[in-house]
């Protein structure tokens, strides 16, 4: 029996096997460890990336949502204002509507309308529309179906949906 420590028959010293795992183990073990931290660091990119995106589109859903509601302050204090010119323009004389100054006033609530729309303010309807507190104040109630709007006695608006003013509204009771 050959003994691998021990020389050959001619007398050179024969190397000690490679044992793949006592002599690999060390090596096998680093790149264990180094795979397991290139796992480590792979998942926690691929987290920081979909923070990131996350990031990004809530910034984009947030900017865009204040500039779809920033100027509601604005319409706030200048709703009062329109809705008086509504009110000057529906009592418009009749022997003053071909006037040249009324139909420049006519034409300057067209405008200011047309404007506020394109901003997204729409008037919420009301007259013989069920009532809805969501969008209605009711401030009176008096004949008529219960809980259909009858009158409209201030209006109210929506910018983009949202309610900027309710609407003030007399309701039915159910009584006729």
């Amino acid at each position: 029996m050959n003994d691998d420590k021990t020389p050959q028959n001619d007398g050179t010293p024969t190397p000690p096997p490679q044992d793949e795992t006592v002599a690999g183990a060390p090596q096998s073990a680093a790149i264990d460890e180094g795979t397991k931290k290139v796992d480590e660091l792979t998942n926690a990119l691929a987290r920081c990336m979909a923070d990131l995106q996350n990031y990004r589109r809530r910034s984009e859903e947030d900017k865009a949502r204040f500039v779809k509601f920033a100027n509601a302050e604005l319409l706030k204090v200048l709703l009062p204002a329109l809705e008086n010119l509504d009110r000057s323009c529906k009592h418009l004389p009749e022997e003053l509507k071909e006037n040249a100054w009324a139909k420049g006033v006519l034409h300057t609530q067209s405008d200011l309308t047309k404007a506020l729309a394109l901003l997204g303010v729409t008037k919420i309807e009301t007259v013989g529309k069920k009532l809805d507190l969501k969008f209605h104040e009711v401030l009176i109630q008096g004949p008529g179906e219960k809980d259909v709007i009858i009158e409209d006695l201030d209006p109210g608006y929506l910018v983009n949906g949202e309610v900027l003013k309710a609407a003030k509204v007399k309701v039915g009771d159910g009584t006729k």
